[in-house]
């Protein structure tokens, strides 16, 4: 189906520019607000909707915007945020039509991110529409996009496996522990490290459930202040061994230039343990944990490589899944499409309905002193249902051309010329 679709995008992601374009680029909520209260005045739009975050800021515009408009947007964007990026056909996008509603899906559904799959897109996306939407600045066209889009983004995340499996050595080494305990909440994590990958490690095991985390670290205060964003305990790294005789899962991240786990600080820990399994992840170069480790009864030691097979082949599994993604949103894609035909023809139907009855309001007012009062209203009945059988023959032939796109478009424009409307899409 051919049928026209007013959508503008003008965009910026991480695959055009780097993270210091894009940070300059970004748009802060007040900026939002205030950009889309400008745009909708200065710019012939029905609506806009920005979403702005690390990875991208793209501006969707509804409305019938011809290329010299999309340049004069262009260097408005430049004007507003003071740079000359936005006229830079390097790092900035436009799509129109079938391309916009494509990418938007995609987007939605994860397929345009930095990670494949990544759910928090999602959230962006619902957060970036209810802004614009609040503010009053969605039309029609907007608001179905948005629940076409999140159609075809729930039907990706349910019926494909572009999200499944960890993509991050933090959270495949959270996914890891979780096959072999099962349950989290009676377990208690220990990180060893107080870093960005600790810091990682530490929020993953925590929105999974577990039930304590401790900190260890060589700086107490580092130790204490992690402790203290993920309600857990901190400990002095001399106290490491007294302590590891009473947790599950030991996630080490130091830039120690030793072991900081051996097989003899171990070994006379697990009599104690009672066959329970400790899990140990060592995610630091070089190496914290000693490998001799995984030669002992109930260890389970996974290091960087091992979690780096996880995420490949996790990655692989998602890479495969993107033409059955694409062929779902494809399908959404002319689902909105249909519906936009659809709602093109309510629109001339409305303004056909709103042409003949003027029509015949002011025939009737026009010749109303020339006829005999007595009588009347049956000359009023006999016109409005003369006026109905035009229409409905009009309504008949839009509906049974909906899904011949040529001759539905044809009888479109026929329409617009014959009676001459103005083309509102």
């Amino acid at each position: 189906m051919n049928t026209h679709i007013p959508l503008s995008l003008i965009g910026i992601s991480h695959k055009t520019a780097k993270v210091e374009i894009r940070e300059e680029l970004a748009f802060s909520r007040e900026e939002q607000q205030k950009l889309l209260n400008e745009l909708t005045l200065k710019f012939d739009l029905r609506g806009a909707l920005v979403l702005s975050t690390c990875n991208r800021t793209e501006l969707y515009l509804s409305g019938d915007l011809s290329d010299d408009q999309i340049k004069d947007l262009r260097r408005f964007l430049n004007d507003f945020k003071k740079c000359d990026y936005f006229t830079n056909d390097e790092v900035i996008y436009v799509l129109k039509g079938k391309e916009a509603v494509f990418h938007f899906f995609s987007v939605f559904a994860g397929m345009d991110s930095q990670i494949l799959g990544e759910p928090q897109i999602t959230g962006q996306v619902k957060d970036a529409y209810h802004f614009a939407y609040e503010a009053q600045k969605t039309d029609a066209l907007l608001n179905k996009l948005f629940n076409y889009g999140l159609q075809a983004e729930k039907k990706v995340r349910t019926e494909t496996f572009l999200s499944d499996g960890a993509v991050s050595v933090s959270y495949a080494g959270v996914e890891l522990a979780r096959k072999i305990f099962t349950n989290l909440d009676d377990k208690v994590a220990l990180l060893i490290g107080a870093g960005e990958t600790a810091e990682l490690a530490s929020q993953h095991f925590v929105e999974k459930g577990v039930g304590k985390i401790l900190i260890v670290n060589r700086t107490y205060e580092k130790a204490v202040e992690l402790a203290r964003r993920f309600a857990g305990e901190a400990y002095n790294l001399s106290e490491l061994t007294e302590i590891i005789e009473d947790v599950d899962i030991v996630i080490s991240a130091t830039s120690s230039a030793d072991y900081v786990l051996t097989r003899e600080m171990i070994e006379p820990v697990l009599k104690k343990r009672a066959s329970r399994p400790l899990f140990l992840i060592d995610l630091a170069i070089p190496r914290d944990i000693d490998p001799e480790l995984d030669e002992l009864d109930f260890i389970y030691l996974y290091n960087l490589d091992d979690l780096n097979e996880v995420v490949q082949s996790n990655l692989s599994k998602r890479k495969k899944e993107i033409p059955k993604a694409e062929k779902i949103i494809l399908h959404f894609v002319h689902e909105f499409v249909v519906w936009l035909s659809t709602h093109a023809s309510s629109q001339i139907i409305n303004r056909l309905r709103n042409y003949f009855n003027n029509l015949r309001q002011n025939e009737l007012q026009r010749l109303r002193s020339r006829l005999p009062q007595e009588g009347f209203e049956h000359v009023e009945y006999l016109t409005e249902s003369i006026i109905n059988k035009i229409l409905h023959q009009h309504i008949k032939l839009l509906k049974s051309n909906l899904k011949d796109s040529q001759k539905y478009e044809q009888y479109l424009e026929f329409l617009e010329e014959l009676y001459e409307f103005e083309k509102k899409s």
